[in-house]
């Protein structure tokens, strides 16, 4: 039976696509698989992904699905069916079967469509799997009952059981010499194993399987951004070789010693709110303590700072992206892993220092970063071409705003949308939030046209501004700042210097300071006066170019004599994420949810540590 003749669903989805010769016979693919349940009957008592992960897609026909491999067909699913359970009954010598068997009793179907940085938002184990029995059970094949024992192997990616093994516990491989003697024939080159056995496992001599000497929790399928010593603990955080390495003290420096364990990291997480889609597990893993407010975390190491998580974010890869001088992250994950981020995304820092003294225009909205969850193209181009989302664009609504929407469904889910209304439900939340920000920033920056031509001209009033002191001293006169502010300003040796700090300190306080600005402006440079409130045309003439200078430098030059324009008395340290500006200090940071100068969204910092 050619089952793209009989199922015009299927054919339609093959055409709709311009990658559709290489994806055409792209079955094997589990996210593919999944794809095609898009229009899968509602309420039905097995789930398109148990489907899709026991080797079937949907043929468009009632609820008939199909295994890629063996071809075997299925239907009149029943309460209590088990979809991989039914498939190693009725066709045990199906190829896809064989090999979720072989695989023992440990790791994902190498077919998995998923990437270790995805899949890790989507459950807690990804090289283990469960060996308790099925809660679902076998039972109609094509309309005919057959009842069939159960199996105790199943795919799904769950808890750590390396406390039920107290028998697997192996003294001959206590010392780290015997396991790497272990590895004589280790099939992978990405993984070292020196780094296996320093994480106490040795080679089982069969494909890629290592267990640990201590739990005897077994590991397998190793992908080339796995670190040997994150998936033990992960998958068998109860491991005492595992508790025993984490409460030893690290051998390098720490912002924060009482956050060095992973214990009191996750302790932190408490009242860490549900509706942020990254887990504390996760982000205590990779070495992030919630500090109290928001969604704010701080690593114990580095103290880089990070916020505004979203669904697909992976905190090893944002920890790499912004802090990769970390020791913590370089001791977990190693040099390659940090490196292969930081060419995902090179000059991050350069891009900071370049955008932090840039002349803002008003009408362009402030960078944002963007936690990709690292799909690949052909997998992004499945997952827009099912029907739902095709309607969708149909409507009018934006591809990035759907692709982001259909993204966070499948990465909370592990489910595509089924039907036009739920999606667009959610695209119409989507642009509500979307809208409400923009308000928020129209109101913030249109609210007073003299704080907005400022704003949009600080760099140049840097370079013109010279009657600074008639204009501090109107601002302490109407008390819109302090004495102490006046004579942090006031103490500043040279004018330009001043002329910097008048500007930035008029923006933090807002409205009343930028009217009593251009008031006191209009008296003692009228010329000046004319040129930003009434012609609006002051140009900003680049002075030296310092994008050659090392960052160290550049960094030591921003913060040159620069007190926080927050508290007016500490040193600035802190750079803001996206924007790159360095205005306050670490004390004043935390409170702040937008960039004082900007006015952009702050979502992450990045501490200066400059002597």
């Amino acid at each position: 039976m050619n089952i793209m003749e009989n199922s015009p669903f299927l054919a339609s989805i093959m055409k709709q696509s311009a990658l559709c010769g290489e994806l055409k016979y792209d079955l094997s693919c589990e996210l593919y698989r999944m794809s095609t349940f898009s229009t899968f009957p509602v309420n039905m008592p097995v789930s398109e992904r148990s489907l899709a992960r026991a080797g079937f897609y949907y043929t468009g026909v009632q609820d008939k699905v199909k295994c890629f491999s063996c071809g075997l067909i299925l239907d009149n699913w029943q309460p209590g069916d088990n979809a991989m359970e039914k498939h190693k009954q009725l066709y045990p010598s199906c190829s896809f079967v064989q090999n979720m068997l072989s695989i023992n009793n440990l790791g994902l179907s190498s077919r998995s469509a998923f990437s270790p940085m995805v899949a890790n938002s989507l459950s807690p184990s990804l090289h283990s799997i469960t060996l308790s029995p099925s809660l679902e059970q076998v039972g109609y094949f094509s309309g005919s009952f057959s009842s069939f024992p159960q199996d105790p192997i199943t795919t799904r990616a769950v808890d750590d059981l390396s406390f039920l093994r107290p028998k697997l516990h192996n003294p001959s491989m206590s010392t780290e010499d015997a396991r790497v003697r272990t590895f004589n024939s280790w099939p992978l080159a990405f993984l070292s194993p020196t780094d296996l056995a320093k994480a106490g496992l040795y080679y089982l001599g069969t494909a890629d399987k290592v267990a640990c000497f201590s739990c005897g929790g077994q590991l397998s399928n190793w992908e080339p951004k796995d670190n040997a010593m994150s998936e033990h603990r992960r998958h068998f955080p109860n491991c005492s070789f595992v508790k025993n390495l984490t409460r030893d003290q690290p051998s390098f420096n720490v912002s924060n010693v009482s956050m060095q364990t992973h214990e009191a990291r996750v302790k932190t997480f408490i009242n860490w709110p549900t509706r942020i889609p990254v887990q504390p597990e996760q982000l205590a893993d990779a070495g992030f303590y919630y500090v109290g407010r928001n969604d704010d975390v701080k690593c114990f190491c580095c103290d880089g700072g990070l916020r505004c998580w979203e669904s697909g974010d992976d905190p090893w890869v944002e920890h790499a992206k912004w802090f990769p001088r970390c020791e913590y992250l370089l001791r977990v994950k190693g040099e390659e892993f940090v490196s292969q981020i930081q060419a995902r995304f090179p000059h991050l820092l350069e891009q900071l220092l370049s955008t932090s003294d840039t002349p803002v225009d008003e009408n362009i909205d402030p960078p944002i970063i963007r936690f990709e969850p690292g799909e690949s193209h052909s997998e992004d181009a499945i997952m827009m071409n099912t029907p739902v989302v095709k309607a969708a664009l149909e409507m009018g609504f934006s591809r990035r705003l759907i692709k982001q929407t259909v993204q966070s469904k499948i990465l909370a889910t592990g489910e595509n949308y089924k039907t036009v209304n739920d999606l667009v439900s959610d695209l119409l939340t989507a642009e509500d939030e979307k809208r409400e920000e923009e308000k928020e920033r129209e109101f913030e920056e249109v609210a007073s046209d003299d704080l907005s031509l400022i704003r949009k001209n600080r760099m140049a009033l840097f370079q013109r501004l010279t009657c600074v002191l008639p204009i501090l001293g109107s601002l302490l006169s109407a008390e819109v700042i302090t004495e102490l502010e006046h004579d942090v300003i006031k103490q500043k040796t040279q004018t330009p210097l001043q002329a910097r700090e008048l500007i930035d300190t008029v923006l933090v306080k807002g409205n009343e300071a930028a009217s009593i600005f251009r008031n006191c402006l209009r008296d003692c440079d009228p010329v000046l006066y004319k040129d930003l409130f009434v012609e609006k045309n002051i140009k900003y003439v680049p002075t030296e170019d310092v994008s050659g200078l090392p960052m160290e430098e550049q960094l030591r030059r921003l913060q040159e004599e620069r007190t926080c324009k927050v508290c007016m008395d500490k040193e600035v340290s802190i750079v803001f994420i996206p924007c790159g500006h360095l205005v306050v200090c670490k004390e004043c940071a935390p409170s702040l949810r937008k960039c004082p100068i900007c006015r952009g969204t702050i979502k992450g910092t990045v501490r200066t540590f400059l002597s």
